[in-house]
C-alpha cells in the first residue's frame, strides 16, 4: 500500500549535552507506532535535520529504519543546500530500505521554476524510491508552483506526492484539481492540523502534521472517522487539533515546543536541545503543561 493517512514528522531527542539519544528516539518510535499512526516521517523540519550532520543523520536514520523494521512506511527528509548531500542521503536511504524521500527544495536562494524542474528531475533520476516534494514557503522563501508541479509530475513517474506545509488552503485545492489531471495517483499531504479535516474533504491522502509527533490519536481518530463516515467524530477532532494549534505560538522554532511536549507526555527526563535552540522561552514547559493537561481533561487521554 502507498503512503496514506496520518504520518508524524518526528521530532529528533537529544540527551541534555545536546547528543543524539538512540535508545529515547527507538521508544519514542515505539510509542507512536502503538498508536496506529499510518508511517514516519525522519528528518524533516520538526526532525531538526537542519542541527544536525550528514553523518548523524545517516546515524540516525540507520538506527531508526532498522528499529521500525518494516511495522510502518517510512519516509526520510533529505533536505540540504547541496544537491550533492541531497543525493548522498537519498542514496543511503534506499540502501537502508526506506519507502521513500521527502525533499524541500533548495533555500538560501530564490530558485526560477525551471532550476527548480532541474533540481527535483536530478533527484527523481538518481533513485527508484517513491519522491515526494516538500512545500514550504515560510521557510524556504518560495512556493513551489502548480505548473512546476505538474510537468515534474507528468515527467517522473516515481515522484509520487507533495506535501503543503502553507497557510493559503486555496494552494492545496488548486494543486489537488490540477495535478490530478495530469496524475490521479499523486498523493498530496496536508501540513498544518487544522487543515487535515477540509483537506480530507477534497481527497487528500493523508496528513504529515506537527501534533501528530505527541498526540497522535487524535489525528489518527479523526482520519478513520471520516474514512468511515462518522462526520461528527471527525468534527471533533477537528475542533481538538484547531484547539492544539497553540503550540505553536509557545516558540519560534515549533520543534521546541513539539519536543517538550513529547517528553512532558512519555518520558521522566527533560527535553535535550541543542545550541542555539537550548535558548526557549521562560513559559515554554508551564504553557506546554497546560496545554497537555487541557487536551487529556477534554479528550480523556492518558498522559
Amino acid at each position: 500500500m502507498s503512503f496514506h493517512g496520518i504520518i508524524p514528522p518526528v521530532v529528533t531527542l537529544f540527551d541534555e549535552a545536546g547528543n543524539l539519544d538512540l535508545e529515547l528516539n527507538k521508544r519514542y518510535i515505539d510509542e507512536l507506532i502503538s498508536r496506529n499512526i499510518h508511517g514516519i516521517l525522519l528528518m524533516g523540519s520538526s526532525g531538526e535535520f537542519s542541527s544536525l550532520t550528514t553523518e548523524e543523520r545517516k546515524l540516525y536514520v540507520r538506527e531508526m529504519i532498522k528499529h521500525i523494521n518494516g511495522r510502518v512506511k517510512v519516509m526520510v527528509g533529505v533536505g540540504h543546500t547541496a544537491l550533492k548531500e541531497v543525493l548522498e542521503l537519498t542514496s543511503y536511504t534506499e540502501e537502508l530500505g526506506g519507502d521513500g524521500v521527502l525533499v524541500v527544495s533548495p533555500y538560501y536562494w530564490k530558485l526560477t521554476d525551471d532550476q527548480l524542474f532541474r533540481f527535483y528531475s536530478i533527484v527523481a533520476n538518481y533513485t527508484k524510491l517513491q519522491v515526494f516534494i516538500y512545500n514550504i514557503p515560510q521557510l524556504t522563501g518560495q512556493s513551489i508552483s502548480v505548473e512546476l508541479i505538474k510537468k515534474l509530475v507528468r515527467d517522473f513517474s516515481n515522484i509520487a506526492g507533495i506535501k503543503e506545509t502553507v497557510n493559503d488552503f486555496g494552494h492545496i485545492r488548486q494543486v489537488m484539481a490540477e495535478v490530478k489531471k495530469v496524475r490521479n495517483d499523486f498523493l498530496v499531504f496536508s501540513a498544518f492540523d487544522d487543515h487535515l479535516l477540509p483537506a480530507q474533504m477534497i481527497g487528500a491522502a493523508g496528513s504529515i502534521n506537527g501534533s501528530a509527533v505527541f498526540f497522535p490519536e487524535i489525528s489518527v481518530d479523526l482520519y478513520e472517522s471520516y474514512q468511515n463516515g462518522d462526520f461528527h467524530e471527525a468534527q471533533r477532532n477537528h475542533r481538538t487539533l484547531s484547539d492544539l494549534m497553540e503550540l505553536y505560538s509557545f516558540s519560534p522554532t515549533f520543534f521546541t515546543a513539539m519536543k517538550e511536549a513529547v517528553h512532558q507526555r512519555w518520558f521522566d527526563t527533560s527535553a535535550g536541545h541543542r545550541a542555539p535552540f537550548d535558548m526557549y522561552p521562560e513559559n515554554l514547559r508551564e504553557n506546554v503543561t497546560n496545554l497537555l493537561k487541557t487536551i487529556k481533561k477534554n479528550e480523556e487521554i492518558c498522559l
